[in-house]
């Protein structure tokens, strides 16, 4: 792993409520994989400049001894190339990251460490399926991006108001569909749009890749009916939670729980061979907690 020190380089609106930051950097290598994330390290203080970055320590990090921990939020990197990187922030009141990004200047500095892809299309799939609300939007379309042209793509986005589509119409190759619903202004839809997307699949059609990413308590059911109530194999879709609601708070009980709890969540993972059925009994036990 390494960490990086990035700079401001441009900032615009794609629409009132995603806002694209490009920033300079040098020495990054982007995985090439549409959904790669990075830990982005702010600003401890209200000095836009001032950073408390960690130094790597092999595939992690660590803070500097007598230094404060710096401010991390997980972002999709939108796009990269050579010497700059592109994030779009959701905007939102409240939340570091979402703040820092609204007021966003060129020059300001940010850290963030070495990308990481999660996205997994199995090369004989002949169609695919997106899922996201808005936190996922980013990364789904760069997915779409990359993607063979031959491959048939169904993107259903979950948006707070009409008013956040973007213009897809480069990619027709994918058939789109906007849903105004979730976003922690409405229940999440996602469960069930998932369930369509499956549901019309024939009894010998091929079953498309499946790649989910919204709000982290809404895609629970997705993660069950997949692997649970459908035994699709894992490599056949990916559900990745990118937020949660009320995040200071959540991580405010999260602080709160006793030793034993943590140490028994910590347990489960170790529990079970397979890692989805170790998530969803770690997710359902996060439910229990109320988290």
């Amino acid at each position: 792993m390494e960490i990086f020190e990035a700079a401001v380089q441009s900032t615009h609106h794609l629409s009132p409520t995603l806002k694209r930051l490009r920033f300079s950097i040098q020495g990054f290598t982007s995985t090439g994989i549409g959904d790669e994330y990075v830990r982005l390290f702010f600003p401890h203080t209200e000095d836009r400049n001032l950073l408390s970055l960690p130094v790597a320590d092999g595939d992690t990090w660590r803070t500097v001894e007598g230094q404060p921990d710096a401010p991390m939020r997980t972002y999709t990197i939108r796009d990269a190339g050579e010497g700059w990187i592109e994030i779009d922030f959701v905007v939102h009141e409240g939340g570091i990251a979402a703040a820092w990004a609204l007021e966003a200047q060129e020059g300001d500095r940010i850290g963030l460490n070495s990308p990481t892809g999660l996205y997994d299309c199995p090369p004989e799939t002949t169609s695919q399926v997106l899922i996201c609300d808005l936190t996922g939007l980013p990364a789904a379309v760069r997915i779409a991006e990359l993607s063979d042209a031959q491959l048939r793509t169904e993107l259903v986005v979950e948006i707070p108001d009409e008013s956040s589509r973007l213009d897809l119409s480069y990619l027709p190759q994918v058939t789109v569909q906007w849903i105004v619903a979730g976003n922690g202004i409405a229940p999440s839809v996602l469960p069930q749009v998932a369930r369509k997307a499956v549901e019309r699949l024939g009894g010998n059609e091929q079953r498309p890749y499946v790649w989910v990413a919204g709000q982290s308590a809404a895609l629970r059911e997705i993660r069950k009916m997949l692997h649970r109530e459908l035994r699709w194999p894992n490599t056949q879709y990916k559900v990745i939670g990118y937020w949660v609601e009320l995040a200071e708070k959540w991580r405010e009980r999260w602080d709160a729980l006793d030793p034993t709890t943590k140490s028994s969540l910590d347990a489960l993972w170790e529990s079970f061979e397979d890692q989805d059925e170790a998530l969803i009994a770690y997710e359902s036990e996060l439910a229990r907690l109320g988290l």
